[in-house]
């Protein structure tokens, strides 16, 4: 189980919050670590939690400023 509020990404894991984009053009936003397929990230956004889960690799994922989430 990762720390919900990771420091590297090597901590990255299941319940972890994180930074996803959803596109190139747009803003990035939370999203909660719900599965890990080797390298690959299952994420389901915060504040849209019925929206369809999304896949991103470790490089595709920034992480919360210290004093967030």
């Amino acid at each position: 189980m990762g720390d919900s509020k990771p420091e590297s990404r090597d901590e990255i894991g299941l319940g972890s919050v994180v930074l996803a984009h959803d596109g190139p053009d747009e803003g990035w936003w939370e999203a909660e670590v719900i599965g890990i397929n080797g390298r690959v990230f299952s994420l389901r956004w915060q504040g849209w939690p019925t929206e369809p889960t999304i896949l991103r690799k470790a490089g595709e994922l920034a992480l919360l400023p210290p004093g967030e989430a």
